[in-house]
């Protein structure tokens, strides 16, 4: 009898915190419609999706081993309606699709750490250097771009020698420093600018590209980062590690201090973006970069506004982008216009940065 109620009881507590879990899933898979200017809770929110989404998932587990099959509804309704989020975050393209012969191009997006601080040369080459001019792309976005303007370093007149396969570059510097974004191309770069809004170390430049002909609108960006220290990630990898009220204590302050304030600019960068996207005339768009930001977050949503998500469209799994301290998130993106077919969107697995690079081919539609 009093095992009965007893399992009663668990089966009871079991089902109430699977309810509040699907209850969260959901609210986390729309919070992405919500600016974090009106409440940050939802900015937090789409940040745990991942993991909100493994618990509704460990509790469908649990209910096939108890065999109490009705509550397993319980994860698949929630699921169901947040669908479009899940197949965002997880896409499951399980089909290799060829390269057709034809209209295509390859793109790649690479947050390259100022080239992680190192020369080039015969003897010591930088493997970033290296990655790049292996990966037969034809356009090429960085971030985090760095060139001395002399010196012993990576200078520009050694990268371009080092990248003589792209004939056509455009280097947008951040604040007169020497950081910035970059686009290297095979084909003809016609116009560039930056685009205006605030930010100290971060940017986006717009650029015109003649595809045999057609134009081609490209917008590269590095949005807003959280600028986190070494001792925040410390504290993260921490909390990761044995999650705990002592070790959420240490992450909460960087959580108030860092995290908030990082999303409403990104919020207002995101905006000014999203207005120049609008404002293109172009045959193709892509939009390509460093986000700083998940795939369920109110900066990705409001900047793709109608375009396609290029890994959702064709990729397989997380497409983790950053790699460091356990913040395993896609933060990279190529978005594009409906008139290209995005292709094997990947992430190259070379740890030479503290992003993997993310490249996709595209077929061009007339």
């Amino acid at each position: 009898m009093r095992g009965t109620v007893f399992k009663n009881i668990i089966r009871y507590v079991a089902v109430i915190a699977h309810v509040l879990t699907a209850l969260l899933l959901i609210v986390s898979a729309f919070s992405d419609r919500v600016s974090p200017e009106k409440s940050l809770l939802f900015s937090y929110l789409g940040l745990v999706f991942p993991f909100i989404c493994l618990l509704n998932i460990f509790f469908c587990i649990y209910w096939l081993l108890c065999r109490n099959w009705k509550y397993i509804l319980i994860g698949v309704v929630a699921f169901i309606i947040g669908w479009q989020s899940v197949r965002g975050y997880f896409p499951l393209h399980l089909k290799n699709e060829s390269i057709p012969d034809e209209n295509v191009i390859k793109a790649l997006t690479y947050n390259v750490m100022g080239f992680a601080y190192k020369d080039h040369t015969e003897e010591s080459p930088n493997e970033i250097v290296n990655y790049i001019a292996g990966s037969n792309a034809d356009i090429v976005c960085m971030q985090e771009y760095y060139s001395p303007k002399s010196g012993k370093g990576l200078t520009a007149a050694k990268l371009d020698k080092a990248l003589n396969m792209y004939p056509y570059k455009s280097v947008i510097l951040v604040n007169n420093s020497n950081w910035g974004l970059a686009v290297y191309s095979k084909y003809p770069i016609v116009n560039s600018r930056r685009i205006n809004y605030k930010s100290e170390n971060n940017g986006s430049s717009i650029h015109e590209i003649d595809i045999n002909g057609k134009k081609l609108t490209l917008i590269n960006n590095h949005l807003e980062s959280f600028k986190l220290t070494m001792e925040d990630k410390t504290r993260y990898s921490a909390f990761i590690k044995r999650a705990g009220a002592e070790t959420f204590d240490g992450l909460k302050g960087t959580i108030q201090q860092k995290l908030g304030p990082a999303y409403l600019i990104r919020a207002k960068q995101a905006r000014t973006v999203a207005r120049e996207i609008r404002q293109v005339k172009s045959d193709y768009l892509l939009v390509c970069g460093d986000f700083n930001d998940t795939p369920v977050s109110y900066a990705h949503r409001t900047i793709q506004g109608a375009l396609l998500d290029a890994f959702a469209e064709s990729g397989r799994g997380l497409g983790v982008t950053y790699n460091q301290n356990f913040f395993w998130f896609r933060i990279d993106n190529i978005l594009h216009s409906s008139n290209m077919q995005a292709i094997k969107c990947q992430t190259g697995h070379v740890k030479y940065s503290d992003h993997y690079p993310l490249w996709c081919y595209f077929k061009l539609t007339e």
